[in-house]
């Protein structure tokens, strides 16, 4: 894979984030980034750990004058969300990112860019190789399965660490520094059900879809009311439902329990001598529901296909019929605001998946709070809404929250540094989603944290781009922060 970076500034950032990019690593499959890590370490004479989870600490002493300065940690981590478009062929487990620079900006070839969170790890490598830069010592640690199970830093070693103040290069936003973050957990609704012999004497079976939504963070962007392709097409399920005698033999939607899901299909069984006219209905009622929805997505899509299918099974009709008033009694979206700054949102949920796990309808919806309080109403209320339908269900252990910290050195200094730098304001946010930061917070709660970085946007999707101007920025803005932590 040739190097397409090679023109773009900070050159060592840029070098190394592509090196990572020719890398698979979903979370999940991070073992060869992890040791591409321990090599680059390796390579520039510092010391490394690499623990039973790979999870990477890379370590470099003080520059000359700041050996008595407190240690800096510099934070982010080497998994990346997997989406692409539907027309791609990229293999994510095989397959490096294909790189494209877009004007002022770096996006991937129908997938996503993995910024979030390479840029992090690719600013830290840069910044270790840099014997030029005045520094405390620093600690650089890069962490595993961060946009799934938050396995890596919640299973981080509590003594592999000694530095007293934390920078995550997890935000997406210049200007901005995050100094607090939600926790999250998961709701799996599982239909105990199996399907049953098909009691359609000449059936015909049908793919109704819907695709093409702008999906998106499900907690960065929960407010900005997206569709949720669960939804979406469960309600026009629904109305067919009421017309026809159908019935459900398969169903996916979603992929991913921390993005808002843009697909989603039923597959359905009719008698065939109905056929005919449900695929006329059918289609009007498509046009009805684009009609309907497309002044929030306008590339909303609906598609009906004919499948080849022998299958003499489906789901019974009471099975579908609690299924369909599930999804469309079960919340998704805003929860609460915060009361301290009512434009940011304090609670939420996701109805991120609908699909067969082992034969069973499984729905998992995901929750984020940054108050512990609500968190556990919001759960009781998913639950008490599966239980009425029952339906049984396990909830996950989640992730904790990173709460406000009153007086911070690290966020004071970040400001100021900011403000000298470029006489521009840094606003200062708590953010609905979850960062590392809570996770590491549980086995270093004395560790003084922020999170900042570059502009990029629509992570989690295909169209994720990062605005390079910003890289070099943000870049110069660590360097100058690092020097001030004397």
């Amino acid at each position: 894979m040739s190097n397409k970076l090679v023109n773009l500034k900070p050159e060592r950032v840029f070098y190394y984030f592509e090196e990572l990019s020719k890398i698979p690593r979903e979370s999940g499959n991070e073992k060869a980034v992890s040791d591409f890590l321990v090599d680059t370490a390796k390579k520039l004479g510092l010391e490394v750990y690499q623990d039973k989870m790979n999870n990477i600490v890379i370590k470099k002493a003080a520059s000359k004058n700041y050996e008595n300065s407190p240690g800096v940690i510099l934070q982010g981590h080497m998994d990346m969300v997997c989406e692409k478009d539907l027309d791609s062929n990229h293999n994510f487990k095989t397959d490096g990112i294909d790189l494209i620079v877009d004007g002022n900006y770096l996006r991937a070839n129908k997938t996503t860019l993995g910024a979030d969170n390479g840029i992090a790890v690719a600013m830290g490598l840069a910044i270790l190789e840099d014997n030029t830069i005045e520094h405390p010592q620093i600690e650089l640690l890069v962490t595993v399965e961060e946009e799934t199970t938050m396995g890596g830093a919640l299973g981080l070693e509590d003594n592999i660490l000694t530095g007293k103040m934390l920078i995550n290069i997890d935000s997406e936003e210049e200007a901005w520094v995050t100094v607090g973050s939600a926790g999250g957990r998961t709701i799996r609704a599982i239909f105990d059900d199996k399907k049953e012999k098909l009691n359609i004497t000449n059936p015909e079976f049908f793919r109704l879809e819907v695709k093409n939504l702008f999906g998106g963070h499900s907690g960065a962007e929960i407010h900005k009311n997206r569709l949720n392709a669960n939804k979406v097409i469960n309600e026009l399920i629904t109305q067919l439902k009421k017309e026809f005698d159908i019935r459900l033999c398969d169903i996916k939607g979603g992929t991913k329990d921390n993005a808002i899901p843009r697909e989603c299909y039923f597959d359905v069984a009719i008698d065939k001598n109905a056929s005919e006219s449900f695929t006329f209905k059918v289609k009007e009622v498509f046009e009805n529901f684009k009609n309907k929805y497309k002044a929030q997505d306008e590339n909303i899509t609906f598609e009906i296909t004919k499948l080849e299918n022998s299958s003499n099974e489906a789901f019974s009709n009471d099975v579908f019929e609690r299924l369909l008033s599930l999804i469309n009694t079960l919340p998704t979206g805003v929860n609460t605001w915060l009361k301290e700054y009512p434009d940011i949102v304090e609670s939420s949920d996701n109805l991120a998946i609908v699909k067969l796990i082992d034969d069973k309808i499984t729905i998992i919806t995901s929750l984020r709070s940054s108050e512990p309080s609500v968190l556990d109403s919001l759960e009781e209320k998913i639950v008490n809404i599966i239980k009425e339908h029952k339906v049984n269900y396990e909830v996950g252990e989640g992730y904790p929250e990173w709460r406000f910290r009153p007086i911070s050195h690290l966020r004071d200094t970040a400001v100021k540094t900011y403000k000298d730098l470029f006489n521009e304001d840094m606003q200062v946010t708590v953010i609905h989603a979850g960062l590392e930061c809570g996770a590491i917070s549980t086995h270093y709660p004395d560790l003084d944290m922020i999170s900042i970085g570059p502009n990029i946007y629509d992570v989690h999707t295909p169209k994720e781009k990062m605005e390079i101007a910003s890289v070099e920025k943000y870049y110069k803005y660590l360097v100058e922060l690092l020097k001030n932590l004397k």
